[in-house]
């Protein structure tokens, strides 16, 4: 499961049921991954199984066995926007349609009453956990540039904010240094690697967010949330039932990720506009957000 510096961690963990069922049929697997290994420990099924592609040994583990490298992206269903992540990574590691569940992620109680530590902060308010930029986000003066067109824009990140400060606590959910924010804005936690971001969110009472990782980690701790779309489709990379979607368009471009290169410029071209919202339109998604929050939590 390759991972470029911040990227491929929800699908590590949109791999975790098909990867459950497989070695409940193939004991002697091993599976390797290309990051965010930690996913998986605790998890009764794959901890002995999984290692880093850095461990010393690994190529004579493997070597004399067969190889099976998935790719959810290549899948027919996925391609035609007719299955999630979770079961497109399904029909490839065990090349079938059987329904698979929700991931789970496994955390001591250490790392959970380590990370509830951030209620102190909250003064007694809920708190939302906000993750307005995806993996391949980058940030150019007070300009947000996201080719896969997941991620708000600096406006957009602006006025959220200071809407939902007035009477949440706000957890902000990035790597990445976001200068046109002011970090007093936020609870004052910042996780020292995934298994501390994922035992942060599984604290929190509610996710606001893109499609990127937290939706997965917050969806395996059963969180409510919405989640706002731009290029990507929900059916492959959310889940309708569980979260409150805002702006699900159906007529986007399809982005054809980690192949047919040309066609996902094309499409970043035509999906470019998605995700930036009038101040009217501002005004109606931060109010079905805090009617969403207001019923959940």
């Amino acid at each position: 499961f390759p991972s470029h510096d911040r990227r491929g961690m929800g699908r590590v963990i949109c791999a975790i049921p098909a990867l459950e069922r497989f070695v409940q049929k193939h004991p002697e697997t091993t599976i390797v991954t290309y990051g965010w290994t930690q996913l998986l420990w605790g998890n009764k099924l794959l901890t002995d199984k999984v290692f880093d592609n850095t461990t010393k040994g690994l190529f004579h583990r493997i070597r004399n066995t067969q190889i099976i490298k998935p790719e959810p992206y290549y899948n027919i269903d996925y391609i035609n926007e007719r299955t999630h992540l979770i079961a497109a990574f399904n029909q490839e590691i065990n090349l079938d349609k059987e329904p698979v569940g929700i991931p789970k992620l496994y955390l001591s109680s250490t790392e959970l009453a380590n990370a509830a530590q951030l209620r102190k902060y909250a003064n007694g308010r809920k708190v939302i956990a906000f993750q307005p930029l995806g993996s391949t986000a980058k940030i150019e003066g007070e300009t947000v540039v996201d080719t896969s067109v997941r991620s708000l824009n600096t406006e957009t990140i602006k006025y959220l904010v200071s809407r939902l400060k007035r009477d949440y606590a706000l957890f902000l959910v990035t790597d990445q240094q976001i200068g046109f924010l002011s970090q007093d804005d936020f609870i004052s936690v910042v996780p020292s690697d995934v298994r501390a971001l994922a035992a942060i969110l599984a604290n929190c009472d509610y996710l606001l967010g893109i499609d990127s990782s937290a939706q997965h980690i917050a969806r395996c701790f059963n969180k409510p949330g919405s989640v706002i779309f731009g290029g990507t489709n929900v059916i492959n990379a959310s889940y309708p039932d569980h979260y409150n979607i805002i702006n699900d368009i159906k007529d986007k471009k399809y982005m054809p990720f980690r192949f047919a290169e040309f066609e996902w410029h094309l499409a970043e071209l035509e999906n470019g506009n998605l995700l930036n919202f009038t101040k009217q339109q501002l005004d109606e998604i931060t109010t079905n957000i805090t009617k969403h929050i207001k019923t959940t939590t």
